[in-house]
């Protein structure tokens, strides 16, 4: 298990890894307080973390998510699922002069990210990842996270589910909805986002007391039962 958040000078990643239970993963997150500047105010943050079976190798800190794209954490990444051609992709990168450290599928999502990087340094965060998921098979879910985009965090899937829950304080507004679809789908162009204005509502999710206002997207119905 692990997790991958912005670090204390917002221009670099923490990665803190462990194995076993939550609770020792709590207590070496502790240990890195230094790193994380635990006593400063943060008005936007955003994190990774997983906790899964290792499918590729043996349980151990190396195997854990999240998995990066290099020893500078230029890209991390959380996977649920398999990646069917993960042995050809590998190949494809090690060709290319990468070096892997883990036994695992989903470390070659993180160096396809970066190789990409690379290739197209312009390229928004989201742009990437349509890259790497476009050489991919299987099923998977994936959350993404990069030193290059800070406060930035890129999540897809295919086949298997995917559930975004936010949490905060504040007043929601529901009167614009963002939603990326596949490209076949966009009704205004190959990259552009679409935003579906909900004209005339005047909707908005409000805190109850003192309680935050929580709410999920759900890829479908398993994501939420599951």
């Amino acid at each position: 298990l692990g997790v991958a958040i912005d670090g204390a000078d917002s221009k670099n990643m923490a990665l803190i890894k462990k194995t076993g239970k939550v609770k020792l993963l709590e207590e070496e997150i502790a240990n890195r307080s230094a790193d994380l500047d635990m006593d400063s105010t943060i008005d936007i943050h955003c994190g990774i973390a997983h906790t899964r079976w290792a499918t590729h190798g043996v349980p151990s800190e190396i195997n854990s998510h999240p998995q990066r794209s290099d020893s500078e954490n230029s890209f991390m990444v959380v996977h649920n699922g398999i990646v069917t051609n993960y042995k050809e992709v590998k190949t494809f990168l090690q060709n290319k002069g990468y070096s892997f450290e883990s036994d695992t599928d989903t470390e070659i999502i993180a160096k396809l990210i970066y190789h990409f990087y690379k290739l197209h340094p312009t390229y928004s965060f989201r742009e990437l990842v349509e890259q790497v998921v476009q050489q991919m098979e299987g099923a998977f879910a994936l959350c993404f996270k990069s030193k290059h985009f800070p406060g930035e965090c890129v999540a897809t899937r295919r086949g298997s589910p995917l559930l975004v829950g936010i949490k905060t304080k504040n007043r929601l507004s529901t009167d614009y909805v963002p939603i990326l679809y596949g490209k076949e789908h966009r009704p205004h162009g190959r990259s552009e986002v679409p935003v579906l204005p909900r004209s005339e509502s005047t909707a908005d999710i409000q805190p109850l007391e003192d309680n935050e206002v929580e709410y999920f997207f759900a890829s479908d119905a398993s994501a939420v039962i599951e």
